[in-house]
Order: C-alpha cells, then sequence, then structure tokens
C-alpha cells in the first residue's frame, strides 16, 4: 500500500483545477535507463486507464500504478513541501535503490 499525505493531495487537486484536467488520474511510474537501471520514480498526471492498473484512491485523487510495481512500491509515500530549500513532490520508497541495475 502506498500513502499520499494530505499535503500531496491538496497540491495535486490544486494542479488538476488549475489546469483543467479534469478526470485525470496521478500515474506513478518506474523511471529506468539502460539494462533496466532504476533512477527514480515518475508522477505525471493520465486519463488512460490501463487494464493492468491498481487503482488507489486518496480523498479527491486516484493513483494509478502498473500491476507489476504494486508490490516494489510497497509502503512508499508521495508528499509535498514548501518549506527552505525543499519545494516540490517526493516519492519515498524503502527499501528501493536508484541507480541499481537489473531487476528491482
Amino acid at each position: 500500500m502506498i500513502t499520499v499525505t494530505t499535503e500531496a493531495q491538496d497540491k495535486l487537486q490544486s494542479i488538476i483545477d488549475a489546469d483543467a484536467l479534469d478526470g485525470s488520474a496521478v500515474r506513478l511510474s518506474v523511471v529506468r535507463g539502460p539494462h533496466g537501471c532504476v533512477h527514480g520514480w515518475d508522477l505525471g498526471f493520465d486519463n488512460d486507464h490501463r487494464p493492468n492498473d491498481n487503482v488507489f484512491v486518496f480523498g479527491p485523487i486516484e493513483v494509478r500504478i502498473e500491476a507489476e510495481l504494486v508490490d516494489d512500491l510497497a509502503g512508499a509515500t508521495i508528499d509535498y513541501r514548501e518549506s527552505g530549500s525543499s519545494l516540490g513532490f517526493s516519492i519515498d520508497v524503502p527499501g528501493t535503490r536508484t541507480g541499481g541495475c537489473g531487476n528491482h
């Protein structure tokens, strides 16, 4: 199971409202490099519900994750911060090493 903090939910909803993205969901996906290297995780807006998506709902926000990534994202937290030198979304995935190659 993943967690989306209240701050992240509020910011995602404000982006949806400001950019007229009604009906859009948030897609959480892996960013891979050569040879399957995990470079990190990505958030994006998506209107395409794929048959293998797992869907999680947090307040007004729907998060879609491909089924094969759900176990890898167990315990993940999506947060949003606006303080000091920290501005933006963070995706914390316990136990995941970015930059490693092969299966993650």
